[in-house]
């Protein structure tokens, strides 16, 4: 049975997937954009820019390990909170 929405009672409803967040992550603290940063710091402060290239990737990967972890898996959280786009009104709402 679909969900019917209860802003404006269409049943014009898709399950949505919210997946803003991480992808929004992705592309701030990409192990690329760390490095060339660290790099681009080391060689303004004249320091050699392979230390910055490795603090970088460490830094990235201390990143990318902390955000696995806190993390949920899409079957959990999607069991635990399913959540619904009306495609008539673009209400979001959960059942």
């Amino acid at each position: 049975m679909k969900p019917i929405c209860p802003n404006c009672h269409s049943s014009h409803v898709i399950e949505n997937i919210d997946t803003s967040m991480q992808s929004i992550s992705e592309h701030v603290l990409s192990p690329k954009l760390l490095v060339s940063l660290s790099v681009s710091v080391c060689k303004y402060y004249k320091i050699n820019p392979v230390i910055g290239m490795v603090a970088g990737s460490a830094l990235a990967t201390v990143i990318n390990l902390a955000q696995q972890r806190l993390m949920q898996p899409p079957l959990i959280r999607a069991a635990i909170l399913p959540r619904y786009l009306c495609r008539t009104c673009q209400h979001t709402f959960s059942v």
